[in-house]
């Protein structure tokens, strides 16, 4: 089980970071393996922010988290 999470931080020596449209993500590489090829982020107001990759809901109802 991964915990899915977004965040303001700093790339680690082992991260991978990609830029899509100006804004960059950074994850890791046991996040690369759960998350696929595809990743959607959507933000519902009912819900808050939702991960969504080509087989499931990742996560939902996050928010930004202090690192």
């Amino acid at each position: 089980m991964i915990e899915f999470y977004l965040a303001l931080d700093e790339r680690g020596k082992e991260d991978v970071e990609i830029n899509v449209n100006g804004i960059s993500f950074i994850y890791d590489q046991k996040a690369e393996e759960e998350i696929g090829d595809y990743l959607k982020v959507d933000v519902v107001p009912s819900q808050g922010i939702k991960l969504i990759n080509a087989n499931q809901t990742l996560a939902y109802g996050l928010t930004m988290k202090k690192v």
